[in-house]
C-alpha cells in the first residue's frame, strides 16, 4: 500500500482524526492558502508519535521563516512549493537535518525537472493550474504516475502523487501503482477532515 499524507490540517480536531485513522504523514500549510495554520498553534495540537510524521508546507519563503517556524513546531518533512531553487534548498539542508520534498506541477517537462532537484529526498507531483501553487483539488493524467515512480525509484527519492484524490477513485489511482498519494479537500466535509470520508479512503486503499 503506498504512504498517506493528508496535508491541510486547520484544527486540533482535525489532526486527532488524521492520527486516529493511521495516516502515515499529516501536513500544515504555513503559507498563505484558506488552509493556512501558525506554527504557535500547530506546535499545541501535534503529540509525539511513533508512526505518524509531520510536515511543513512553504511557498518561496525565507530561510529565516522555516527556522522561526521549526523553532515552535518539530517537523519531520519541509515541503516546498514554489519556485525554489536548488541554492535555496542546500542553505535550508545546512540549516536544518530533517527530510526536504520538492513540490512540483504535472506538465510537459516536469518528468525531466525531476533531475533537478537531485538534492531532496522527494517530491510531490500536483495538479497544475495556473495562478495556483497547487492543492486545487484537480486531477491530472494519472496515466504519468508509472514514469514518475520510475524516475523517483532511480533516484532513490520517494514520490507522492496530489490532485483530485477521493474515497470514490482512490482505487482508479492506485491501478498506477503510486509510491504516495497526498490528498487535503477530497477527505473534507465542511472544511474539516471527515472521519468517515477518511475511513472509506483507507478501507479502498486495504481492498
Amino acid at each position: 500500500m503506498p504512504y498517506l499524507k493528508i496535508c491541510g490540517i486547520r484544527s486540533q480536531e482535525d489532526y486527532e482524526t488524521v492520527r486516529e485513522y493511521g495516516a502515515d504523514y499529516v501536513g500544515f500549510i504555513f503559507a498563505d492558502s484558506k488552509r493556512r495554520v501558525s506554527p504557535i498553534d500547530v506546535s499545541t495540537w501535534i503529540k509525539p508519535h511513533h508512526q505518524l510524521k509531520h510536515v511543513g508546507v512553504f511557498v518561496n519563503p525565507d530561510l529565516n521563516e522555516i527556522e522561526e517556524t521549526l523553532s515552535h513546531v518539530k517537523l519531520d518533512v519541509i515541503q516546498l512549493h514554489g519556485k525554489e531553487s536548488n541554492s535555496f534548498i542546500n542553505k535550508v539542508r545546512q540549516s536544518v537535518n530533517i527530510e526536504i520534498w520538492k513540490a512540483l506541477p504535472h506538465g510537459e517537462g516536469t518528468l525531466q525537472q525531476l533531475n533537478e532537484y537531485n538534492n531532496v529526498d522527494g517530491f510531490v507531483i500536483d495538479t497544475k493550474v495556473k495562478g495556483k501553487w497547487g492543492g486545487t483539488g484537480l486531477k491530472f493524467d494519472w496515466n504519468a504516475i508509472p514514469a514518475y515512480t520510475k524516475k523517483a525509484l532511480e533516484m532513490n527519492q520517494d514520490c507522492f502523487i496530489a490532485g483530485g484524490i477521493t474515497p470514490t477513485n482512490i482505487e482508479e489511482c492506485l491501478s498506477f501503482n503510486p509510491m504516495g498519494i497526498d490528498l487535503s479537500s477530497g477527505v473534507e466535509e465542511n472544511n474539516r477532515k471527515s472521519p468517515q470520508l477518511i475511513n472509506d479512503l483507507i478501507e479502498r486503499m486495504n481492498v
